[in-house]
Protein backbone atom coordinates (compact mmCIF):
# COMPACT_ATOMS: atom_id res chain seq x y z
CA UNK A 1 0.00 0.00 0.00
CA UNK A 2 1.35 3.94 -0.88
CA UNK A 3 1.09 6.79 1.22
CA UNK A 4 1.03 10.03 0.70
CA UNK A 5 4.45 11.61 2.01
CA UNK A 6 5.84 15.49 1.12
CA UNK A 7 8.67 15.94 -0.36
CA UNK A 8 12.50 14.90 1.12
CA UNK A 9 13.57 17.72 3.35
CA UNK A 10 15.33 20.40 1.86
CA UNK A 11 14.62 19.12 -1.58
CA UNK A 12 13.63 21.86 -4.59
CA UNK A 13 12.45 19.38 -7.06
CA UNK A 14 8.64 19.40 -7.97
CA UNK A 15 6.66 17.06 -6.53
CA UNK A 16 6.29 15.09 -9.92
CA UNK A 17 5.94 15.08 -13.29
CA UNK A 18 2.44 14.18 -14.20
CA UNK A 19 2.71 12.54 -18.01
CA UNK A 20 0.70 9.66 -17.03
CA UNK A 21 -1.87 10.75 -14.65
CA UNK A 22 -2.96 13.51 -17.23
CA UNK A 23 -4.40 10.94 -19.52
CA UNK A 24 -1.87 11.17 -22.21
CA UNK A 25 0.11 8.49 -23.63
CA UNK A 26 3.47 9.07 -24.46
CA UNK A 27 2.78 10.00 -28.43
CA UNK A 28 0.82 12.88 -27.67
CA UNK A 29 3.45 13.52 -24.40
CA UNK A 30 5.70 14.02 -26.84
CA UNK A 31 4.01 15.69 -29.82
CA UNK A 32 2.52 18.20 -27.36
CA UNK A 33 5.22 19.04 -25.38
CA UNK A 34 8.05 18.80 -28.52
CA UNK A 35 11.34 17.40 -28.13
CA UNK A 36 13.07 20.62 -27.39
CA UNK A 37 11.00 21.53 -24.52
CA UNK A 38 10.97 18.10 -23.24
CA UNK A 39 14.70 18.06 -22.98
CA UNK A 40 14.80 21.35 -21.30
CA UNK A 41 12.59 19.95 -19.15
CA UNK A 42 14.63 16.97 -17.83
CA UNK A 43 17.11 19.51 -16.40
CA UNK A 44 15.02 20.84 -13.80
CA UNK A 45 11.89 18.57 -13.55
CA UNK A 46 13.26 15.65 -11.88
CA UNK A 47 10.49 13.96 -9.48
CA UNK A 48 10.88 14.12 -6.01
CA UNK A 49 11.25 11.00 -4.18
CA UNK A 50 8.62 9.81 -1.67
CA UNK A 51 10.60 7.31 0.83
CA UNK A 52 7.76 5.27 2.76
CA UNK A 53 10.39 5.61 6.25
CA UNK A 54 7.41 3.59 8.15
CA UNK A 55 7.65 0.68 5.46
CA UNK A 56 9.09 -3.04 5.73
CA UNK A 57 10.98 -2.61 2.21
CA UNK A 58 12.55 1.07 3.43
CA UNK A 59 14.49 -1.07 6.59
CA UNK A 60 15.20 -3.73 3.83
CA UNK A 61 16.25 -2.52 0.40
CA UNK A 62 19.97 -0.31 -0.04
CA UNK A 63 21.03 1.70 -2.56
CA UNK A 64 23.87 -0.70 -3.06
CA UNK A 65 21.39 -3.65 -3.76
CA UNK A 66 21.29 -4.89 -7.42
CA UNK A 67 18.18 -5.27 -9.32
CA UNK A 68 16.50 -8.98 -8.69
CA UNK A 69 15.39 -10.64 -12.02
CA UNK A 70 11.87 -10.45 -11.04
CA UNK A 71 12.52 -6.75 -10.04
CA UNK A 72 13.97 -6.07 -13.76
CA UNK A 73 11.10 -8.03 -15.24
CA UNK A 74 8.35 -5.58 -13.28
CA UNK A 75 10.10 -2.73 -14.58
CA UNK A 76 10.84 -3.59 -17.74
CA UNK A 77 7.27 -4.55 -18.05
CA UNK A 78 6.32 -1.07 -16.61
CA UNK A 79 8.43 0.72 -18.89
CA UNK A 80 6.94 -1.01 -21.51
CA UNK A 81 3.50 0.36 -20.58
CA UNK A 82 5.17 3.93 -20.47
CA UNK A 83 6.51 3.58 -23.58
CA UNK A 84 4.93 0.93 -25.95
CA UNK A 85 5.85 -1.29 -29.00
CA UNK A 86 3.02 0.31 -30.62
CA UNK A 87 4.68 0.83 -34.32
CA UNK A 88 4.97 4.09 -33.62
CA UNK A 89 9.08 4.98 -33.11
CA UNK A 90 10.92 3.16 -30.59
CA UNK A 91 9.80 1.08 -27.49
CA UNK A 92 11.65 1.06 -24.11
CA UNK A 93 12.95 -2.19 -25.25
CA UNK A 94 14.28 -1.17 -28.44
CA UNK A 95 15.84 2.09 -26.26
CA UNK A 96 17.60 -0.63 -23.60
CA UNK A 97 15.80 1.88 -21.18
CA UNK A 98 16.70 -0.58 -18.28
CA UNK A 99 20.03 -0.55 -19.13
CA UNK A 100 20.61 2.98 -18.90
CA UNK A 101 18.19 3.22 -15.35
CA UNK A 102 20.47 0.81 -13.87
CA UNK A 103 23.66 3.00 -15.49
CA UNK A 104 22.13 6.32 -14.52
CA UNK A 105 21.23 5.14 -10.84
CA UNK A 106 24.98 4.82 -9.60
CA UNK A 107 25.55 8.34 -10.73
CA UNK A 108 26.65 9.97 -6.91
CA UNK A 109 24.17 12.21 -7.04
CA UNK A 110 20.80 10.22 -7.57
CA UNK A 111 22.26 7.63 -5.28
CA UNK A 112 21.85 10.79 -3.32
CA UNK A 113 18.59 11.52 -3.54
CA UNK A 114 17.47 8.04 -2.68
CA UNK A 115 16.49 7.10 -6.07
CA UNK A 116 17.46 3.71 -6.16
CA UNK A 117 15.66 2.48 -2.69
CA UNK A 118 12.64 4.46 -4.03
CA UNK A 119 12.53 2.42 -7.38
CA UNK A 120 12.85 -0.92 -5.57
CA UNK A 121 10.16 -0.33 -3.21
CA UNK A 122 7.91 1.04 -5.57
CA UNK A 123 8.50 -2.54 -7.27
CA UNK A 124 7.22 -3.95 -3.72
CA UNK A 125 4.17 -1.67 -3.62
CA UNK A 126 3.60 -2.63 -7.40
CA UNK A 127 3.48 -6.13 -6.80
CA UNK A 128 1.10 -6.24 -3.83
CA UNK A 129 -1.46 -4.13 -5.63
CA UNK A 130 -1.36 -6.04 -8.64
CA UNK A 131 -1.82 -9.24 -6.18
CA UNK A 132 -4.46 -8.01 -4.15
CA UNK A 133 -6.88 -6.42 -7.02
CA UNK A 134 -5.86 -8.23 -9.95
CA UNK A 135 -5.14 -12.01 -8.45
CA UNK A 136 -1.46 -12.34 -9.83
CA UNK A 137 2.33 -10.81 -9.88
CA UNK A 138 2.40 -7.39 -12.46
CA UNK A 139 4.60 -9.51 -15.25
CA UNK A 140 1.58 -11.87 -15.21
CA UNK A 141 -0.66 -9.79 -16.03
CA UNK A 142 -2.25 -8.90 -19.55
CA UNK A 143 -1.69 -5.35 -21.07
CA UNK A 144 -5.15 -3.90 -19.95
CA UNK A 145 -4.87 -5.29 -16.52
CA UNK A 146 -1.42 -3.77 -16.13
CA UNK A 147 -2.97 -0.59 -17.34
CA UNK A 148 -5.36 -0.66 -14.75
CA UNK A 149 -2.96 -1.21 -11.55
CA UNK A 150 -0.45 1.53 -13.11
CA UNK A 151 -3.54 4.27 -13.06
CA UNK A 152 -4.60 2.93 -9.49
CA UNK A 153 -1.55 3.59 -8.58
CA UNK A 154 -0.78 6.68 -9.86
CA UNK A 155 -3.88 7.89 -7.24
CA UNK A 156 -1.73 8.28 -4.29
CA UNK A 157 1.15 11.33 -4.53
CA UNK A 158 4.06 8.38 -3.94
CA UNK A 159 2.64 6.06 -6.55
CA UNK A 160 2.88 9.26 -9.18
CA UNK A 161 5.78 10.02 -8.43
CA UNK A 162 7.13 6.83 -8.70
CA UNK A 163 6.05 6.27 -12.54
CA UNK A 164 7.44 10.09 -12.88
CA UNK A 165 10.54 8.82 -12.07
CA UNK A 166 10.93 6.01 -14.13
CA UNK A 167 9.78 8.16 -17.13
CA UNK A 168 11.95 10.72 -16.56
CA UNK A 169 14.73 7.94 -16.54
CA UNK A 170 12.64 6.47 -19.99
CA UNK A 171 12.72 9.96 -21.20
CA UNK A 172 16.37 10.25 -20.82
CA UNK A 173 17.11 7.17 -21.95
CA UNK A 174 15.57 8.15 -25.57
CA UNK A 175 17.77 11.54 -25.91
CA UNK A 176 20.82 10.86 -24.45
CA UNK A 177 24.07 9.84 -26.01
CA UNK A 178 24.03 6.09 -26.52
CA UNK A 179 27.47 5.82 -24.50
CA UNK A 180 25.25 5.96 -21.36
CA UNK A 181 23.66 2.53 -22.36
CA UNK A 182 20.66 3.89 -23.47
CA UNK A 183 18.97 5.41 -26.92
CA UNK A 184 20.53 2.15 -29.14
CA UNK A 185 22.31 3.46 -32.67
CA UNK A 186 20.60 6.70 -31.86
CA UNK A 187 17.45 5.59 -32.70
CA UNK A 188 15.69 7.93 -29.93
CA UNK A 189 17.34 10.52 -32.33
CA UNK A 190 16.20 9.47 -35.13
CA UNK A 191 12.57 9.11 -34.06
CA UNK A 192 13.16 12.80 -32.39
CA UNK A 193 14.94 14.00 -36.19
CA UNK A 194 17.50 15.46 -33.47
CA UNK A 195 21.22 16.20 -34.41
CA UNK A 196 23.18 15.59 -31.47
CA UNK A 197 25.95 17.66 -30.58
CA UNK A 198 29.87 17.65 -31.16
CA UNK A 199 31.66 16.47 -29.53
CA UNK A 200 29.95 13.19 -28.41
CA UNK A 201 31.41 11.74 -25.36
CA UNK A 202 33.90 8.72 -25.11
CA UNK A 203 33.49 5.60 -23.79
CA UNK A 204 35.29 4.92 -20.07
CA UNK A 205 35.72 8.93 -20.36
CA UNK A 206 31.93 9.85 -19.44
CA UNK A 207 31.37 12.11 -16.15
CA UNK A 208 30.29 8.90 -14.19
CA UNK A 209 33.41 7.13 -15.16
CA UNK A 210 35.04 10.99 -13.75
CA UNK A 211 33.01 10.43 -11.06
CA UNK A 212 34.13 6.29 -10.25
CA UNK A 213 37.43 7.57 -9.95
CA UNK A 214 36.92 10.59 -7.57
CA UNK A 215 35.29 8.28 -5.07
CA UNK A 216 37.72 5.84 -5.30
CA UNK A 217 40.47 8.43 -4.42
CA UNK A 218 38.25 9.65 -0.90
Amino acid sequence: MLTDKGLKSGSNKPERVSAYSCGLNRRAFLRQTGAGAMLLGLLGAKPGVVVAADKVEAETVSSEEDFSFHAQAVIEAVQMQLFPDDGDGPSARDLNAFRYLTWALEDPDNKADGDKVFILQGVGWLEELAKSTQGSSFIKLGASEQDAVLKQISKSSAGENWLSLLLYYLLESLTLDPVYGGNTDGIGWQWLEHQPGFPRPVEGKTYLDFSSVNLNEK
